[in-house]
């Protein structure tokens, strides 16, 4: 698998001719969950399988999560498929990274958080 590179809203691929990105749903009065260490952390978690950079391949995935207080994740689910491999991809990358936990008047709260990640060949 290929290293990526994520901004805050979007995960572009090192390789030249491929691209991703993610932007989360926002939740009201609330601040989002983010990556312990920012989203830059998340890019370096994220990958474009190999198979797919080989095929010139593209797809959607909608990971939909739980972030408690404490920033652990967990009930990782794909609310939209792109296939199993970009869905196995945009899983580890959220499940090896860190969070922060959403602040909600300065105090932790849990949240169910919603991550699309759009796989791009350019």
């Amino acid at each position: 698998m290929t290293k990526t590179k994520l901004s805050i809203t979007i995960l572009i691929v090192m390789l030249t001719t491929i691209s991703l990105s993610a932007e989360p749903a926002f939740q009201t009065d609330c601040c989002q969950p983010i990556p312990v260490g920012g989203m830059q952390v998340l890019e370096q978690n994220t990958f474009y399988p190999l198979l797919a950079v080989r095929d010139h391949l593209e797809s959607d995935v909608v990971l939909k999560f739980w972030v408690d207080v404490n920033g652990n994740v967990s009930n990782i689910y794909v609310s939209e498929s792109g296939g199993t491999m970009f869905d196995a991809s945009a899983i580890e990358a959220v499940m090896t990274t860190k969070w922060n936990p959403a602040m909600q008047s300065g105090k932790a709260v849990a949240v169910n958080y919603e991550l699309p990640f759009a796989y791009r060949s350019r």
